[in-house]
This record gives structure tokens, sequence and C-alpha cells, in this order.
């Protein structure tokens, strides 16, 4: 099973320090309940698009959100919509911070944006952040 981060993240310098975001993980569960069937099996195409396009959806709501600025909410949340996907070491896949980078071209996020979230999302870590751009730039409309 999962373990939750004990490591505590800076706050997304756009969204402040110390806020909370909103988004329940109710709300988690019902965004990946539509492809959780699809998910038994993690090798096959569809649960991986399935798990792709939840982790976009959350990321796209999570930055959207009025309080946009509580990382380790956004690590915790990801690490239980992994789990669903059975997803066994989401820190490791680079299809997740792929899917970062879509959720946040979907949420037209500005450039000084984007780099505040692949520094924290990516945990300032040069393969992860180049994943989110590669994830952001598939899925931007320039």
């Amino acid at each position: 099973m999962m373990k939750r981060l004990g490591v505590v993240l800076l706050a997304v310098a756009v969204g402040g320090a110390g806020c909370s975001f909103s988004y329940s993980s109710k709300s988690l569960s019902e965004s990946s309940g539509s492809s959780s069937d699809s998910s038994s099996s993690s090798s096959s195409g569809a649960a991986e698009r399935a798990y792709r396009r939840d982790v976009a959806d959350y990321t796209k709501a999570f930055v959207t959100s009025a309080r946009p600025g509580d990382v380790e909410v956004f690590h915790s949340d990801l690490a239980r919509l992994a789990q669903k996907h059975g997803i066994a070491n989401w820190q490791a896949d680079m299809a997740t911070y792929e899917a970062i980078g879509t959720g946040l071209a979907r949420a037209k996020v500005t450039e000084a944006q984007l780099l505040a979230y692949k520094r924290n999302f990516g945990d300032a870590d040069p393969a992860k952040m180049d994943a989110i751009q590669r994830g952001y730039d598939a899925s931007s409309v320039k």
C-alpha cells in the first residue's frame, strides 16, 4: 500500500503558503469512478489512459480551485487516485507527471505558474519537471 508523504513541501508560489484545497476525496472518488473498472490491469493501454485522464482532471480542478497552494494535499490525493488505479509507485511513474502537465495546460496556467507548479509538483526533480513540461506542451493550444 502507498505510504503517505511525510515531507512537508513548499506551497506553490502562486497559491500562497498555508492554504488548503477543498477538492475532497469524495470528489476524487467521483471523478475516477467511471474509469476504475478499466484499471484492474495496470499494463493495459485503456487503464493507463484512464489514470492519465483522472490525474489531468484532478490537476486542473486543483489549480483552478480558490486555494491551490497546498502541495501536500495535492500529493496525498494523487496517492489515493493512483491506488484506485492500481499504481503502486506513482512518484516514479513519469505518466503521472505528464498527466499533471496535461492538467496544467487544460487549466491554462501562465508561464510563471507553470514554472512554480513544475518545481513544486515535480519535487524539483529535473526528470519529473521535464515530464510535466512534455505533458503541458503536448496538450497546450498555442
